[in-house]
């Protein structure tokens, strides 16, 4: 038992050091941004996505450090991903700025509206979030039917009951839908200029612009199938890819 808690200690103490690691370098990273070291900022934000460090304020600011390097692809992912933690206004203009800056951006076949109401139902919380309101819904359910064997009546007894399971099965709905576009429909963002895509059938290849937004179809060794803003599939580089 006393190993265990000193494991259990131990473990804690390596948690809280990584993250005040992170928490210093983040900083670093900060001043060398307000310095006008923007490479060496970037790099340093970079290296902290890729050891998991996450929060809005470091995309958003990876994104500025990206955006005055020219780096339109990674800069246009960096504020996407700060939108999808956390809605700012500084964070949406940022990333029209950028956008404005692709090359030779696709114009995106727009969704029929109800197509669009129900992918903007779905997307409203994340997997996590969906299954939350899941189970606090179901355990509202329960504690009406625990009420009632107790004889605990009150007027809307019933009412509430069948809500509360009804929330539960759609938030578990929309959790699934939410969780099978995020595994096998999610989308991500060219990161590499003049990225080849040469599309299915008999078309002429394209130079896709750092920036533009396709959606992921099928991954392979080297390659990966994506589809275009405009509807068309091909193949890129997987590297040029990253995903949202």
């Amino acid at each position: 038992m006393r190993k265990g808690i000193i494991l259990l200690l131990l473990f804690m103490s390596s948690l809280i050091q990584v993250k005040a690691e992170d928490h210093i370098m983040f900083d670093k990273a900060n001043q060398m941004y307000r310095n006008k070291l923007f490479d060496s900022a970037a790099n340093l934000y970079q290296q902290l996505i890729n050891d998991g460090f996450s929060s809005p304020d470091l995309y958003y600011n990876a994104g500025n450090a990206f955006y005055r390097l020219n780096k339109i692809g990674w800069s246009v992912w960096c504020y996407r991903k700060a939108l999808f933690m956390k809605e700012d206004r500084n964070y949406r203009d940022n990333l029209k700025l950028a956008q404005r800056r692709i090359v030779s951006p696709i114009e995106a076949e727009p969704d029929i509206f109800f197509i669009r109401w129900w992918k903007s139902l779905y997307r409203l919380f994340s997997v996590n979030t969906w299954a939350l309101l899941a189970l606090l819904s179901f355990l509202v359910a329960m504690s009406t039917l625990f009420l009632k064997k107790l004889g605990r009546y009150f007027s809307g007894i019933h009412g509430l009951r069948n809500l509360a399971f009804v929330m539960s099965f759609v938030a578990l709905i929309l959790m699934g839908v939410r969780w099978l576009e995020e595994q096998y429909h999610y989308r991500g963002i060219i990161v590499k200029s003049a990225t080849l895509f040469q599309p299915q059938g008999k078309g002429a290849a394209l130079s896709l612009s750092e920036g533009v937004e396709v959606e992921f179809v099928r991954q392979g060794k080297v390659q990966m199938l994506v589809k275009l803003p405009d509807g068309q599939i091909g193949q890129i580089e997987a590297s040029a890819f990253r995903k949202l």
